[in-house]
Protein backbone atom coordinates (compact mmCIF):
# COMPACT_ATOMS: atom_id res chain seq x y z
CA UNK A 1 0.00 0.00 0.00
CA UNK A 2 1.21 3.55 -0.46
CA UNK A 3 0.25 5.69 2.36
CA UNK A 4 0.29 9.58 2.42
CA UNK A 5 0.16 10.29 6.77
CA UNK A 6 0.21 13.45 7.57
CA UNK A 7 0.54 14.77 11.36
CA UNK A 8 1.78 18.01 12.96
CA UNK A 9 3.65 15.87 15.32
CA UNK A 10 7.33 14.23 14.10
CA UNK A 11 10.51 13.46 14.60
CA UNK A 12 13.01 14.67 16.05
CA UNK A 13 10.23 15.59 18.59
CA UNK A 14 9.27 12.15 20.85
CA UNK A 15 5.62 10.98 19.50
CA UNK A 16 4.42 7.04 18.81
CA UNK A 17 3.74 8.31 15.18
CA UNK A 18 7.81 8.30 14.77
CA UNK A 19 7.40 4.48 15.56
CA UNK A 20 4.43 4.19 13.34
CA UNK A 21 6.07 5.38 9.92
CA UNK A 22 8.78 3.21 10.33
CA UNK A 23 7.12 0.28 11.24
CA UNK A 24 4.83 0.37 7.66
CA UNK A 25 7.51 0.67 5.76
CA UNK A 26 8.90 -2.73 7.77
CA UNK A 27 5.96 -4.46 6.10
CA UNK A 28 6.52 -3.41 3.16
CA UNK A 29 4.36 -0.02 2.40
CA UNK A 30 5.68 2.79 0.83
CA UNK A 31 5.42 5.94 3.25
CA UNK A 32 5.21 9.64 2.56
CA UNK A 33 4.98 12.12 5.59
CA UNK A 34 3.56 15.31 5.52
CA UNK A 35 4.29 17.37 8.65
CA UNK A 36 5.63 20.70 10.21
CA UNK A 37 8.85 21.90 12.09
CA UNK A 38 9.50 20.40 15.46
CA UNK A 39 9.68 22.09 18.39
CA UNK A 40 8.04 20.15 20.98
CA UNK A 41 10.63 19.59 23.71
CA UNK A 42 11.92 23.50 23.56
CA UNK A 43 8.85 25.54 22.16
CA UNK A 44 11.28 27.33 19.69
CA UNK A 45 12.07 25.97 15.93
CA UNK A 46 15.23 24.37 16.30
CA UNK A 47 18.26 26.59 14.57
CA UNK A 48 19.04 23.78 12.04
CA UNK A 49 15.09 24.04 11.16
CA UNK A 50 14.76 27.37 10.47
CA UNK A 51 15.40 29.27 6.94
CA UNK A 52 14.04 26.91 4.59
CA UNK A 53 16.41 24.10 5.49
CA UNK A 54 15.56 20.82 6.25
CA UNK A 55 12.27 20.57 4.17
CA UNK A 56 12.69 16.97 3.00
CA UNK A 57 14.39 14.08 4.51
CA UNK A 58 14.26 10.43 5.11
CA UNK A 59 13.14 9.10 8.38
CA UNK A 60 12.60 5.34 8.98
CA UNK A 61 12.76 4.25 5.23
CA UNK A 62 9.98 7.24 4.50
CA UNK A 63 10.07 10.53 2.30
CA UNK A 64 9.51 13.19 4.76
CA UNK A 65 7.97 16.48 3.39
CA UNK A 66 7.91 19.60 6.07
CA UNK A 67 6.21 23.17 6.19
CA UNK A 68 6.88 26.21 7.66
CA UNK A 69 5.20 26.78 11.19
CA UNK A 70 5.35 29.33 14.14
CA UNK A 71 6.71 27.97 17.07
CA UNK A 72 4.90 27.03 20.33
CA UNK A 73 6.49 29.29 22.75
CA UNK A 74 4.20 29.49 25.70
CA UNK A 75 0.55 30.35 25.75
CA UNK A 76 -3.05 30.17 24.13
CA UNK A 77 -2.18 32.36 21.70
CA UNK A 78 1.18 31.08 20.11
CA UNK A 79 -0.53 27.59 20.72
CA UNK A 80 -3.45 28.56 18.68
CA UNK A 81 -0.83 30.89 15.53
CA UNK A 82 0.98 27.30 15.91
CA UNK A 83 -2.16 24.96 14.91
CA UNK A 84 -3.10 27.58 12.54
CA UNK A 85 0.16 27.72 10.78
CA UNK A 86 0.15 24.33 9.94
CA UNK A 87 -3.03 24.03 9.02
CA UNK A 88 -3.05 26.75 6.22
CA UNK A 89 1.14 25.96 5.39
CA UNK A 90 0.33 22.70 4.80
CA UNK A 91 -2.82 22.94 3.01
CA UNK A 92 -1.22 25.11 0.70
CA UNK A 93 1.70 22.53 0.03
CA UNK A 94 -0.64 19.57 -0.31
CA UNK A 95 -2.83 21.60 -2.97
CA UNK A 96 0.61 22.80 -4.69
CA UNK A 97 3.06 19.91 -4.67
CA UNK A 98 3.36 17.62 -7.64
CA UNK A 99 2.80 14.56 -4.98
CA UNK A 100 3.50 10.43 -6.29
CA UNK A 101 0.61 8.38 -6.38
CA UNK A 102 -0.48 7.29 -3.04
CA UNK A 103 -3.33 4.60 -2.02
CA UNK A 104 -4.85 6.53 1.13
CA UNK A 105 -4.73 9.39 3.65
CA UNK A 106 -3.64 8.67 7.16
CA UNK A 107 -3.64 11.50 9.57
CA UNK A 108 -1.81 10.92 13.14
CA UNK A 109 -4.04 13.21 15.35
CA UNK A 110 -3.22 14.07 18.68
CA UNK A 111 -4.01 18.11 19.38
CA UNK A 112 -4.74 19.73 17.26
CA UNK A 113 -7.74 18.21 15.24
CA UNK A 114 -6.57 20.89 12.40
CA UNK A 115 -3.66 18.87 11.61
CA UNK A 116 -6.32 16.86 9.27
CA UNK A 117 -7.03 20.20 7.54
CA UNK A 118 -4.09 19.35 4.80
CA UNK A 119 -4.99 16.16 4.55
CA UNK A 120 -8.46 16.79 3.54
CA UNK A 121 -7.29 19.00 0.83
CA UNK A 122 -5.38 16.42 -0.57
CA UNK A 123 -8.47 14.40 -0.26
CA UNK A 124 -10.50 16.45 -2.25
CA UNK A 125 -7.71 17.02 -4.69
CA UNK A 126 -6.72 13.43 -5.36
CA UNK A 127 -10.06 11.63 -4.76
CA UNK A 128 -8.41 9.56 -1.80
CA UNK A 129 -9.95 7.62 1.33
CA UNK A 130 -8.88 9.65 4.11
CA UNK A 131 -8.61 7.97 7.90
CA UNK A 132 -8.13 9.53 10.79
CA UNK A 133 -6.83 7.82 14.29
CA UNK A 134 -8.30 9.99 16.81
CA UNK A 135 -5.73 10.01 20.29
CA UNK A 136 -7.49 13.46 21.06
CA UNK A 137 -10.90 14.72 21.72
CA UNK A 138 -11.59 18.24 19.67
CA UNK A 139 -13.51 20.61 20.57
CA UNK A 140 -12.97 18.91 24.46
CA UNK A 141 -9.35 19.57 24.33
CA UNK A 142 -9.52 23.42 24.12
CA UNK A 143 -11.34 23.17 27.65
CA UNK A 144 -7.97 22.44 28.87
CA UNK A 145 -6.48 25.88 27.63
CA UNK A 146 -8.77 27.73 29.41
CA UNK A 147 -11.88 28.18 26.71
CA UNK A 148 -15.10 27.78 28.22
CA UNK A 149 -17.77 25.80 26.73
CA UNK A 150 -20.40 28.08 25.62
CA UNK A 151 -18.05 30.61 24.78
CA UNK A 152 -17.46 32.14 21.07
CA UNK A 153 -14.19 31.05 20.37
CA UNK A 154 -15.56 27.58 21.48
CA UNK A 155 -18.51 27.70 19.48
CA UNK A 156 -16.42 28.39 16.54
CA UNK A 157 -14.02 25.39 17.06
CA UNK A 158 -16.36 22.76 17.93
CA UNK A 159 -18.01 24.00 14.15
CA UNK A 160 -14.33 23.86 13.20
CA UNK A 161 -14.16 20.31 14.60
CA UNK A 162 -17.40 18.95 13.31
CA UNK A 163 -17.02 19.62 10.04
CA UNK A 164 -13.25 18.49 9.83
CA UNK A 165 -14.74 14.90 11.66
CA UNK A 166 -16.92 14.48 9.03
CA UNK A 167 -14.61 14.82 6.08
CA UNK A 168 -13.02 11.71 7.29
CA UNK A 169 -14.17 7.92 5.37
CA UNK A 170 -13.16 6.13 8.76
CA UNK A 171 -11.83 7.21 12.38
CA UNK A 172 -10.07 4.49 14.56
CA UNK A 173 -10.87 6.08 18.20
CA UNK A 174 -8.06 4.98 20.85
CA UNK A 175 -10.05 5.16 23.64
CA UNK A 176 -13.75 3.69 23.97
CA UNK A 177 -15.93 6.20 25.37
CA UNK A 178 -14.60 8.36 22.31
CA UNK A 179 -17.51 6.93 20.34
CA UNK A 180 -20.01 8.71 22.07
CA UNK A 181 -18.68 11.68 21.97
CA UNK A 182 -17.46 12.10 18.65
CA UNK A 183 -21.53 10.65 18.05
CA UNK A 184 -23.08 13.03 20.16
CA UNK A 185 -20.91 16.00 19.90
CA UNK A 186 -19.63 16.07 16.07
CA UNK A 187 -22.66 13.93 14.57
CA UNK A 188 -20.36 10.42 13.25
CA UNK A 189 -21.79 7.97 12.89
CA UNK A 190 -20.94 4.87 14.50
CA UNK A 191 -20.31 3.09 11.88
CA UNK A 192 -17.93 5.13 10.41
CA UNK A 193 -15.85 4.60 13.92
CA UNK A 194 -13.46 1.16 14.86
CA UNK A 195 -11.51 0.96 18.04
CA UNK A 196 -7.95 0.37 17.99
CA UNK A 197 -5.93 0.62 20.95
CA UNK A 198 -2.61 2.16 21.05
CA UNK A 199 0.46 -0.53 21.27
CA UNK A 200 4.01 -0.27 23.15
CA UNK A 201 6.86 -2.36 22.00
CA UNK A 202 7.27 -5.74 23.07
CA UNK A 203 10.73 -5.66 23.38
CA UNK A 204 10.02 -4.67 27.32
CA UNK A 205 8.13 -7.89 27.41
CA UNK A 206 11.30 -9.66 26.77
CA UNK A 207 13.35 -7.87 29.34
CA UNK A 208 13.85 -8.69 32.98
CA UNK A 209 13.32 -5.06 33.94
CA UNK A 210 12.40 -6.27 38.24
CA UNK A 211 14.89 -3.83 40.39
CA UNK A 212 16.84 -5.46 43.06
CA UNK A 213 15.44 -5.23 46.54
CA UNK A 214 16.77 -2.32 48.50
CA UNK A 215 13.91 -1.31 51.20
CA UNK A 216 13.31 2.02 49.13
CA UNK A 217 10.46 2.84 47.21
CA UNK A 218 10.97 4.30 43.39
CA UNK A 219 8.53 5.34 41.95
CA UNK A 220 8.21 6.67 38.03
CA UNK A 221 6.12 8.89 35.99
CA UNK A 222 7.39 8.89 32.53
CA UNK A 223 6.34 10.73 29.31
CA UNK A 224 4.88 14.36 28.64
CA UNK A 225 4.36 17.01 31.12
CA UNK A 226 1.92 18.40 30.01
CA UNK A 227 -1.54 20.34 31.69
CA UNK A 228 -3.84 17.00 30.52
CA UNK A 229 -1.42 14.78 32.35
CA UNK A 230 -2.09 16.97 35.54
CA UNK A 231 1.45 16.01 37.01
CA UNK A 232 0.83 18.50 39.53
CA UNK A 233 -1.31 15.97 41.52
CA UNK A 234 1.44 13.89 41.76
CA UNK A 235 3.43 16.32 43.41
CA UNK A 236 0.43 17.53 45.91
CA UNK A 237 1.02 13.64 46.92
CA UNK A 238 4.24 13.72 47.74
CA UNK A 239 4.09 16.50 49.64
CA UNK A 240 1.86 14.79 51.81
CA UNK A 241 4.30 12.01 52.30
CA UNK A 242 7.04 13.79 52.55
CA UNK A 243 7.83 12.91 56.50
CA UNK A 244 8.34 9.16 55.08
CA UNK A 245 11.76 8.75 53.82
CA UNK A 246 11.05 5.25 52.22
CA UNK A 247 10.23 6.55 48.32
CA UNK A 248 11.51 8.93 46.11
CA UNK A 249 9.87 10.48 42.58
CA UNK A 250 11.37 9.93 39.30
CA UNK A 251 9.91 12.14 36.52
CA UNK A 252 10.80 11.74 32.94
CA UNK A 253 9.90 13.57 30.14
CA UNK A 254 9.39 17.13 29.14
CA UNK A 255 6.49 19.59 28.40
CA UNK A 256 4.49 22.90 28.59
CA UNK A 257 3.98 22.04 32.50
CA UNK A 258 7.43 21.07 33.25
CA UNK A 259 8.48 23.94 34.82
CA UNK A 260 5.96 24.60 36.83
CA UNK A 261 5.79 21.58 38.18
CA UNK A 262 9.77 22.20 38.84
CA UNK A 263 8.49 25.31 41.00
CA UNK A 264 5.78 23.82 42.83
CA UNK A 265 7.82 20.65 43.85
CA UNK A 266 10.40 23.49 45.08
CA UNK A 267 8.03 25.20 46.76
CA UNK A 268 6.41 21.61 48.57
CA UNK A 269 10.04 21.85 50.02
CA UNK A 270 10.54 18.13 47.75
CA UNK A 271 14.00 19.29 46.63
CA UNK A 272 15.52 15.39 46.66
CA UNK A 273 12.24 13.46 46.81
CA UNK A 274 10.91 14.28 43.72
CA UNK A 275 13.34 14.35 41.20
CA UNK A 276 13.09 15.67 37.24
CA UNK A 277 15.25 13.63 34.62
CA UNK A 278 14.25 15.63 31.34
CA UNK A 279 13.31 13.89 27.82
CA UNK A 280 14.31 10.48 27.10
CA UNK A 281 14.69 8.80 24.01
CA UNK A 282 12.17 5.65 23.57
CA UNK A 283 15.35 3.08 23.52
CA UNK A 284 16.66 4.59 26.57
CA UNK A 285 13.63 4.24 28.97
CA UNK A 286 14.60 0.36 30.47
CA UNK A 287 17.27 2.16 32.32
CA UNK A 288 14.69 4.27 34.23
CA UNK A 289 12.09 0.83 33.98
CA UNK A 290 15.23 -1.11 35.77
CA UNK A 291 15.30 1.31 38.68
CA UNK A 292 11.17 1.52 39.56
CA UNK A 293 9.48 -0.71 41.67
CA UNK A 294 5.86 1.03 40.70
CA UNK A 295 4.93 3.65 37.92
CA UNK A 296 2.67 6.30 38.67
CA UNK A 297 -0.03 7.60 35.82
CA UNK A 298 -2.40 10.75 36.05
CA UNK A 299 -4.79 11.95 33.62
CA UNK A 300 -6.77 15.55 34.38
CA UNK A 301 -10.22 14.36 35.15
CA UNK A 302 -12.57 17.95 34.48
CA UNK A 303 -13.37 17.12 30.85
CA UNK A 304 -13.63 14.20 28.80
CA UNK A 305 -9.89 14.02 27.64
CA UNK A 306 -9.24 12.30 31.07
CA UNK A 307 -11.69 9.19 29.54
CA UNK A 308 -8.40 8.68 27.04
CA UNK A 309 -6.27 5.10 27.25
CA UNK A 310 -2.89 7.15 27.57
CA UNK A 311 -0.32 5.28 25.90
CA UNK A 312 1.67 5.17 28.50
CA UNK A 313 -0.49 3.00 30.44
CA UNK A 314 0.98 0.12 27.78
CA UNK A 315 4.35 0.82 28.25
CA UNK A 316 3.99 0.40 31.71
CA UNK A 317 2.13 -2.88 31.63
CA UNK A 318 4.45 -3.49 28.92
CA UNK A 319 7.44 -3.14 31.25
CA UNK A 320 6.07 -5.36 34.15
CA UNK A 321 5.27 -2.59 36.31
CA UNK A 322 2.65 -2.30 38.76
CA UNK A 323 0.41 0.65 37.94
CA UNK A 324 -0.55 3.70 40.62
CA UNK A 325 -2.88 6.07 38.88
CA UNK A 326 -5.66 8.77 40.07
CA UNK A 327 -7.35 8.59 36.49
CA UNK A 328 -10.65 8.01 34.94
CA UNK A 329 -12.56 6.11 32.16
CA UNK A 330 -10.83 4.06 29.96
CA UNK A 331 -7.82 4.03 31.57
CA UNK A 332 -9.18 2.91 35.00
CA UNK A 333 -10.99 -0.14 33.74
CA UNK A 334 -8.34 -1.03 32.23
CA UNK A 335 -6.15 -1.54 35.34
CA UNK A 336 -8.83 -2.41 37.31
CA UNK A 337 -9.89 -5.45 34.40
CA UNK A 338 -6.36 -6.11 34.49
CA UNK A 339 -5.44 -6.02 38.16
CA UNK A 340 -2.16 -4.67 37.18
CA UNK A 341 -2.04 -1.65 40.04
CA UNK A 342 -4.15 0.81 41.94
CA UNK A 343 -6.41 3.12 40.98
CA UNK A 344 -7.89 6.20 42.58
CA UNK A 345 -10.55 9.30 40.67
CA UNK A 346 -8.30 11.65 38.59
CA UNK A 347 -7.12 14.37 40.61
CA UNK A 348 -7.29 13.18 44.00
CA UNK A 349 -3.90 13.92 45.45
CA UNK A 350 -4.95 12.65 48.89
CA UNK A 351 -5.90 9.09 47.69
CA UNK A 352 -2.79 9.11 45.75
CA UNK A 353 -0.58 9.87 48.55
CA UNK A 354 -2.38 6.87 50.31
CA UNK A 355 -2.40 4.23 48.08
CA UNK A 356 1.50 5.34 47.31
CA UNK A 357 2.33 4.81 51.31
CA UNK A 358 0.28 1.20 50.85
CA UNK A 359 2.38 0.08 48.09
CA UNK A 360 5.47 1.42 50.09
CA UNK A 361 4.16 -0.06 53.28
CA UNK A 362 3.88 -3.63 51.65
CA UNK A 363 5.12 -3.84 48.07
CA UNK A 364 5.45 -7.27 48.08
CA UNK A 365 1.12 -7.55 48.17
CA UNK A 366 1.35 -6.43 44.40
CA UNK A 367 4.24 -8.36 43.31
CA UNK A 368 1.61 -9.88 40.94
CA UNK A 369 0.62 -6.57 39.63
CA UNK A 370 3.50 -6.51 36.94
CA UNK A 371 2.68 -9.42 35.53
CA UNK A 372 -1.07 -9.38 35.94
CA UNK A 373 -0.26 -5.88 33.19
CA UNK A 374 1.89 -7.96 30.80
CA UNK A 375 -0.32 -10.55 30.13
CA UNK A 376 -3.15 -8.62 29.80
CA UNK A 377 -0.74 -6.28 27.02
CA UNK A 378 0.09 -9.81 25.27
CA UNK A 379 -4.04 -10.18 24.49
CA UNK A 380 -4.71 -6.49 23.61
CA UNK A 381 -1.65 -4.29 23.08
CA UNK A 382 0.67 -5.67 21.18
CA UNK A 383 2.28 -4.06 18.40
CA UNK A 384 1.09 -6.85 15.38
CA UNK A 385 -2.26 -7.07 16.76
CA UNK A 386 -1.89 -2.56 16.10
CA UNK A 387 -0.76 -3.47 13.03
CA UNK A 388 -2.71 -6.18 11.60
CA UNK A 389 -6.21 -4.50 12.53
CA UNK A 390 -5.04 -0.96 10.72
CA UNK A 391 -3.92 -2.83 7.37
CA UNK A 392 -7.43 -4.61 7.73
CA UNK A 393 -9.11 -1.03 7.88
CA UNK A 394 -7.05 0.65 5.36
CA UNK A 395 -7.44 -2.30 2.90
CA UNK A 396 -10.94 -2.06 3.62
CA UNK A 397 -11.21 1.66 3.20
CA UNK A 398 -8.92 1.87 -0.44
CA UNK A 399 -11.06 -1.36 -1.39
CA UNK A 400 -14.58 0.18 -0.87
CA UNK A 401 -13.36 3.36 -2.23
CA UNK A 402 -11.83 2.27 -6.05
CA UNK A 403 -14.93 -0.02 -6.06
CA UNK A 404 -16.88 2.84 -5.90
CA UNK A 405 -15.53 4.89 -8.58
CA UNK A 406 -15.48 2.12 -11.06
Amino acid sequence: MKILIVTQCFYPDIYAVNDIVAQLTQRGHTVTVLTGLPDYTTSKIPKEYKWFRNRRQQFGGAQVYRVSTIARHHGAIFRCLNYLSFAISGGLYAWCKRWDDFDVIYVWEVSPVTMAIPAICLKRRFHKPLFLYCMDLWPESIKAMGFREGSLFYTLVHKLSRWIYRQCDHIAVSSTPFFGYLEQENGILRDKMSYLPQYASTELLEQDLEKPKDGHTDFLFIGNVGKVQDVEVIIRACALLKEDARWTMHIVGSGSNLESCKQLAHSEGLDGRVLFHGSCPMQDTPRFYSKADACILTLNGDNMIGSTLPGKLQTYMAAGKPVIAAINGAGRQVIEQSGCGLCVAAGDAEGLARVMRQFAENPAQYAACGENGRSYFRTHFTKEQHFETLEAQLNALTGTRKAATV
